[in-house]
């Protein structure tokens, strides 16, 4: 986990350089599916929000929200406290949220970009039901398809070029394994989005 950490606190100060002009749109678009959702949501968990560009999205979409970002990489918090000043910014791991009572559960958990780094997916999972409500809604989003993800990220090198999309079938198991209902997978030509329903009882 150290190795990943430092990869990404390296990354951080040229990681939005990277990032395609007119990118906000795109976001936004990936985001629109769920609008009503994230409307109504009173507490939503962003996890992996590197610099922050999905926050403005969020904030735009569920402007009454509660909304927490959490990233690994300190330097990525920085830069996203550069982007939005007033968010509320956590440094944590998926794999042990810091979140503990059940006044701190959410309704939606938002995953951008960030799952294939979850070193121990099925557990992450676990811990991210833990912290949604009954009947919360977990989304995994990637504005790229798994294709163009995993592409990016084998040619990347250590300590990423293992951090893969799993195929559809295979991520829809591990949502239902980690007690999730109606389970959805997406594997588009310029997107993939796993959608499920933490179980009510």
């Amino acid at each position: 986990m150290k190795r990943l950490r430092d990869f990404f606190e390296d990354l951080a100060e040229r990681w939005d350089e990277q990032q395609p002009i007119g990118r906000h749109r795109v976001l936004q678009d990936l985001l629109a599916p769920f609008a009503a959702e994230l409307r109504a949501a009173q507490a939503i968990l962003e996890v992996g929000t590197g610099t922050g560009a999905l926050v403005p999205c969020l904030q735009e979409r569920a402007p009454a929200a509660r909304l927490i970002s959490i990233d690994l990489a300190h330097a990525m918090l920085r830069r996203a406290r550069q982007r939005c000043p007033g968010a509320m910014l956590v440094q944590a791991d998926v794999h042990r949220l810091p979140f503990i009572h059940s006044s701190c559960a959410f309704d939606v958990v938002v995953c951008h970009n960030s799952f294939p780094h979850f070193a121990d997916m099925p557990a992450a999972l676990r811990e991210l039901a833990r912290v949604l409500k009954p009947a919360g809604r977990m989304l995994i989003l990637h504005d790229l398809s798994r294709e163009q993800v995993n592409a990016i990220h084998s040619s990347a090198g250590p300590p990423v070029q293992h951090d893969l999309l799993p195929p559809g079938p295979e991520m829809r198991q591990m949502l239902v394994r980690a007690d999730f209902t109606g389970v959805e997978v997406q594997d588009a030509k310029n997107h993939y989005v796993a959608t499920g329903y933490r179980r009510e009882s």
